[in-house]
């Protein structure tokens, strides 16, 4: 039994009175990683569904959501720091043959680094939209779009299997459409919607064929299974180096590495928090998240590790020269941005695992 099997099994031998030395730190964390993974989904349906024509109590119903979240994530991150192996909860979701893919919650410091990035920027721009979105007609439509954007993106942060990480990836594309477009009446706005969900989509079509070369392979989406010294035995080095190839495609899209680079400035027609938001802060780090997520499974692929170190580096020559020549502040952020993110995948993919996750984190203080 695995590190994470025996921990899972200690807990439920806890909670079913078989053994009742289950320590409260476990059972504080499930319920801190339940909320914060539940209560934005809750604020989305309820100002969407109730609160359309309230927009004070729609803003405060999102901001209440995103604060518990956000305490809950830096509850964990103090209760968790300097934690030696990580805590997994899951329960059977989908199950055909001998597969079983489980849906539930893996927490290690990679995970709860990133749970408390996107929560807290999240509260920000939050807070900060109160102001420069008052008066909004679609103020309300606003807020849920926000919290729909935070339940996915959290949930994205803590999935256990790649399948999950999946549902969650493009729930995050579809807020990010959402967002984008959200002044319909402007078609500039509902155009860049339109590109960046289509240009993300065609990375995400690479990304779905990964994990099926991965699950035909290695018969387990597991992310733990995948990033174990077993995935090397099990899976001929041709196949391996195919499936992290085809997920760094989804890679490239969200993160908008070359050649996928195009979208990210246009979609700064959207409103400006929603460019803090998305594309400066949180959403576009999912790519290079997703990468550090999985940095022992491409490890095992040298081939696929070089191809990651040169498109790294020529998003980030690229989007640096095109900062330079712009004239719109908000494309040279985009274009900023890109290039940064760039660095990171070249820190990664030249094996600085600890260089790239710094920088992933040091870019949203």
């Amino acid at each position: 039994m695995t590190a994470a099997g025996g921990r899972r099994a200690e807990y439920l031998q806890g909670i079913t009175g078989k053994e009742m030395t289950v320590s409260w730190v476990q059972q504080a964390t499930l319920a801190a990683v339940v909320a914060a993974t539940v209560f934005p989904l809750v604020a989305f349906c309820a100002v969407f569904l109730f609160m359309r024509s309230r927009p004070r109590l729609a803003a405060q119903c999102s901001i209440g959501a995103v604060t518990v979240a956000a305490g809950c994530s830096l509850f964990l991150l103090g209760l968790h720091r300097g934690m030696s192996e990580p805590f997994q909860f899951t329960v059977r979701w989908l199950v055909s043959s001998s597969v079983e893919i489980p849906f539930g919650f893996l927490l290690d410091p990679l995970s709860l680094l990133m749970l408390t990035v996107v929560a807290v920027v999240s509260l920000l721009v939050q807070v900060y939209s109160l102001g420069y979105m008052g008066g909004d007609p679609g103020f309300p439509r606003y807020y849920a779009f926000m919290s729909l954007f935070v339940w996915a993106m959290m949930n994205l942060t803590v999935a256990p299997t790649l399948l999950q990480l999946f549902i969650f990836w493009e729930l995050v594309g579809l807020a990010s459409y959402l967002l984008i477009g959200f002044w319909i009446e402007r078609f500039s706005a509902t155009q860049a919607g339109k590109k960046a969900f289509v240009m993300t989509r065609l990375g995400d079509v690479a990304f779905f064929l990964g994990f099926l070369v991965v699950l035909l392979e290695l018969g387990d989406l597991s992310i733990a299974e995948m990033n174990s010294p077993r995935a090397a035995e099990l899976m001929p080095p041709a196949g391996l180096t195919l499936a992290a190839l085809l997920i760094f495609g989804g890679i490239v899209g969200k993160s908008a590495q070359f050649p996928l680079l195009t979208w990210l400035p246009d979609a700064m027609e959207g409103p400006t928090p929603v460019s803090a938001l998305l594309h400066s802060a949180t959403m576009v780090a999912a790519g290079v998240y997703l990468l550090a997520r999985l940095f022992p499974f491409f490890s095992l692929s040298p081939t696929a590790m070089s191809v990651f170190l040169t498109v790294g580096t020529l998003s980030m020559l690229l989007a640096s020269t095109m900062a330079m020549v712009s004239r719109d502040i908000k494309k040279v952020w985009a274009y900023s941005t890109i290039s940064q993110l760039g660095l990171m995948i070249m820190a990664l993919a030249a094996g600085g695992y600890f260089a790239g996750v710094f920088h992933l984190s040091l870019i949203h203080i």
